[in-house]
């Protein structure tokens, strides 16, 4: 047998949401609706379709290897340099090209409990240690014990602002802290985005902002949910170019299809659209809120495109009971969250079919 590196058998596998046809092969369930895994309920602009559609005859060719026009437009909306900005298969290849760039076996990641998994797996796979820290009663990261978990072995500091699974974010000031800690011990500090367009909260602010003044700093964004464009897979990263350039280092050729290239660009063009889909998607969180209170179920405001809901069953056993009503949620016992599942905000007429079958899994 091969011998295999003991830290990649350690690592337990990412676990997706349960996908549609799963659902429908396994229980002879039509059309299940699927709300486990953030996605966007009205799908993308319409220029990106056109965009699409005019490419799709290029498709027999290799797509631009820098993805030049691409992180150009990107560049040109955050108002950085093209060498500033790398583009990933999703801002998870992304993110984990950032953190092999430092992570080696005697190093270490410090994040908080309830960050996205993904993290925990990267450092993993490098050979590091990773490092959870206590959340606060609110589920809101605790920047203090972040700092306090570092030490001359830490690498990086990554922070997903706003989180998932929680919905929760960190205040401006508090990544302030983090971010000013992190660049006089010389750490990376990753700031993960994925949910940004959907803030409400009047005290965050993006990293972004603050890019000029950390070169230890790294904001990651994604095409996902409020661009509508999970199944195209696109993100990137927003650096100083020194970062940047070592990424490019092992980032893969080709990693970012000519479709989606052109996709990306048109997307980021009708922004009118992403404002509606956030103005839907606030209008159902605001309707699921008054539906779980009038239940008598907790939830953990949020500032994504979930909800974090706390019911009287374990996750598990929610999860399944749902799926018979042809529901799909994400139990959150992986996170350690033995009675928690995650809901994504649909459509409303997609939020109003999972709360009535909340209401029946109660009964």
């Amino acid at each position: 047998m091969f011998k295999f590196k003991e830290s990649i058998k350690a690592i337990t596998p990412y676990a997706p949401g349960k996908p549609v046809k799963e659902v429908e092969r396994e229980l002879g369930i039509l059309n299940p609706l699927k709300l486990a895994s953030n996605e966007n309920a009205w799908g993308f602009s319409p220029k990106v379709k056109k965009a699409m559609e005019e490419t799709i005859k290029e498709a027999n060719i290799y797509p631009d290897g820098n993805s030049f026009y691409l992180r150009k437009r990107i560049a040109e909306f955050h108002n950085v340099h093209i060498d500033n900005v790398m583009t990933g298969n999703g801002s998870n290849e992304v993110i984990e090209i950032v953190m092999r760039t430092v992570l080696d076996k005697g190093y270490n990641t410090v994040a908080s409990e309830y960050s996205f998994a993904i993290y925990k797996i990267i450092t993993q796979a490098c050979g590091a240690e990773y490092r959870a820290t206590k959340a606060k009663k609110n589920y809101q990261f605790d920047a203090d014990a972040i700092i306090k978990a570092c030490d001359k072995n830490t690498a990086i500091i990554v922070i997903d602002n706003p989180n998932n699974p929680t919905g929760t974010y960190l205040p401006v000031q508090e990544m302030l802290k983090i971010a000013k800690f992190a660049k006089e011990n010389s750490i990376m500090l990753i700031s993960d985005e994925a949910y940004v367009e959907y803030i409400r909260a009047k005290d965050y602010s993006s990293m972004m902002d603050y890019l000029k003044d950390f070169d230890n700093l790294v904001v990651t964004r994604t095409y996902s949910k409020a661009y509508g464009m999970a199944g195209l897979r696109l993100g990137y990263a927003v650096a100083n170019k020194e970062i940047i350039d070592i990424c490019n280092r092992i980032r893969e050729a080709f990693n970012v299809g000519i479709i989606t290239q052109h996709a990306g660009i048109a997307a980021l063009d009708d922004q009118n659209f992403v404002k509606e889909v956030v103005k839907k998607t606030h209008e159902g969180i605001d309707y699921i809120y008054g539906a779980l209170e009038e239940m008598g179920l907790k939830y953990i405001p949020t500032e994504c495109n979930f909800i974090l809901v706390e019911v009287p069953h374990s996750s598990v056993d929610s999860f399944n009971k749902l799926l018979r009503f042809g529901i799909i949620v994400r139990p959150l016992h992986g996170y350690g969250l033995k009675n928690h599942i995650r809901l994504s905000v649909g459509s409303m007429e997609e939020n109003k079919k999972a709360i009535e079958a909340i209401r029946s899994h109660l009964k």
